[in-house]
């Protein structure tokens, strides 16, 4: 009986562990964004400039969809950061950090995204953010504090 229970739990691990392989990490806790980074700063975004949007490469068509199929696209983008608090590293308050990140551009249209795919972010201007500049938990390594309020319905 032991073993038929052993056998039957060893199957669904073998199971379920290749399917956890497209995952996204589990999420870093402070202590190992703060770890894992060569610099942690808190600001605010002033300035985002990006590169004209590619194919990221990351999203295969559906089959039964190939005409209707949208790759995904990217933009590499950099956001300056004027820096109010320094958390770990170099920048003093009132310094400027350039941010380099990949910014999503367009979704995947009828297709298969692969999982986890690159870490995508989306920096506002002229809001607060954390950033830890840890490649460990690159999935992780943003915060956004606030965000200014939409000026637009005046």
């Amino acid at each position: 009986m032991k073993n038929k229970l052993m056998i039957s739990l060893f199957l669904i691990i073998t199971s379920v562990l290749p399917n956890l392989s497209y995952a996204l990490p589990a999420p870093c806790t402070p202590e190992q964004l703060l770890d894992s980074s060569d610099y942690a700063i808190e600001g605010t975004v002033t300035k985002i400039e990006c590169d004209t949007p590619f194919n990221s490469k990351e999203c295969t068509p559906n089959a039964e969809d190939k005409d209707s199929f949208v790759p995904e696209l990217q933009s590499k983008c950099t956001a300056t950061v004027k820096v109010t608090k320094n958390i770990k590293g170099n920048y003093a308050p009132g310094d400027d950090a350039l941010i380099p990140y990949l910014q999503l551009v367009q979704k995947c249209e009828s297709g298969t995204h692969i999982i986890p795919g690159s870490p995508v972010k989306n920096f506002v201007p002229n809001s607060m953010i954390k950033y830890y500049n840890s490649k460990q938990c690159k999935y992780w390594n943003y915060i956004q504090i606030s965000v200014p309020p939409d000026n637009a319905s005046d």
